[in-house]
């Protein structure tokens, strides 16, 4: 993976493990939803690399919001919600820093927009919003709703598959999804419960 042969980015990366373990793991699965799909969507692949860099690095910016937010257990107050909703926007500010792709740091930023316009930070609509960061906002989603979660049970990948087909055309771009919910029916990506044995494995 080309993140590991970049110090600084590894350093990112294990400042995100010491600081929430729960956000490095779903970084880490992210990835490896993303990089099946794209291979069943046989997307080009110059795009590839890009893609893998830019969904492992997604959640960067939680660098930057308080502990006490990222490990809180209950429903977030409105004030917590807002700094929480600030993190596509810290983490192109951190990734800017580096000599990175701009759709990179483009995927960090949109990972949050929606199809329909109701997304943030910036309320992107339809193809304003990158194809990469389309295709990162169904495997992100997929993962938060199938992952380890402590305040709450994670959906089984069938239950999963139900809600992307209700956010088809509202929260996910309807082609892409079509073809993510196909790539569903063949796939199942395992949740990843050890962030000491991937760093073995990867740094």
């Amino acid at each position: 993976m080309e993140l590991w042969r970049n110090m600084d980015l590894c350093l990112l990366m294990r400042g995100l493990w010491k600081k929430d373990k729960l956000t490095f793991l779903h970084s880490y699965r992210v990835t490896k939803i993303l990089m099946s799909f794209v291979r069943f969507a046989e997307i080009e692949t110059e795009k590839i690399k890009n893609l893998e860099l830019g969904s492992l690095l997604h959640d960067i910016g939680k660098l930057k919001v308080r502990t006490e937010i990222l490990h809180k257990k209950g429903k977030l107050l409105e004030q917590e919600y807002e700094e929480m909703k600030k993190h596509p926007q810290l983490g192109a500010e951190i990734l800017e820093k580096y000599a990175l792709p701009e759709i990179v740091v483009k995927m960090a930023l949109s990972h949050h927009e929606r199809w329909d316009g109701n997304g943030y930070p910036y309320g992107l609509k339809g193809k304003e919003i990158p194809l990469e960061a389309r295709i990162l906002a169904l495997a992100d989603s997929l993962e938060a709703m199938t992952g380890i979660r402590p305040y709450r049970s994670s959906l089984s990948w069938e239950e999963a598959y139900e809600e992307i087909v209700k956010g088809k055309g509202t929260q996910f771009d309807p082609e892409l999804a079509s073809m993510f919910l196909k790539w569903m029916e063949y796939e199942q990506i395992p949740v990843e419960y050890s962030s000491s044995a991937l760093l073995e494995n990867t740094y």
